[in-house]
């Protein structure tokens, strides 16, 4: 009984190496948990997360602050479609959902804080890169809401990058 169940869970585990991130989730019994580690950072996502990218958590003159950010910082690696480049991941479609998807904004901040821009990483205003994130989840067309993105990392951490609503 144990090898079934050690083969049932080796068989569930899907792993993908992207631009730096490793991903990795596993499915048992139909209970789902990911895990994700980036750069030595692991963290698992719990059902605690109520709000998503769907619920309208930024604004749409936030998100054009975000993109005036964006083409002074971001534009050179990133590329004005957001798609990037050999060196630098797709900001939007299925290469930001894959990389992005179930995981919260605040894990989205926290890495962009900490390795953003390439040349002055953490040089940006908190509030700079929360914007720019605004200006992301727009060109993924997630909706605008009446209500900005905020600083907050632990409010951050309660919403959820998702792909359906």
């Amino acid at each position: 009984m144990k090898a079934q169940r050690t083969s049932l869970i080796a068989a569930c585990v899907v792993s993908a190496v992207v631009s730096g991130f490793s991903r990795t989730a596993v499915v048992v019994s139909g209970f789902s948990r990911t895990a994700v580690v980036v750069s030595g950072f692991s963290r698992t996502i719990d059902d605690q997360i109520t709000r998503t990218v769907w619920d309208g958590v930024y604004t749409a003159s936030q998100a054009e602050r975000g993109r005036a950010s964006y083409l002074q910082s971001c534009v050179s690696c990133h590329r004005d479609d957001l798609r990037g480049d050999n060196t630098a991941p797709s900001l939007v479609g299925e290469s930001f959902t894959f990389l992005w998807g179930d995981m919260s904004v605040g894990e989205l901040s926290a890495r962009i804080q900490k390795v953003m821009p390439p040349d002055r990483p953490g040089g940006l205003t908190p509030q700079t890169y929360v914007d720019i994130i605004a200006f992301i989840l727009q060109k993924n067309a997630f909706p605008a809401g009446d209500v900005e993105l905020g600083i907050d990392p632990e409010a951050l951490q309660q919403i959820r990058i998702t792909t359906r609503p």
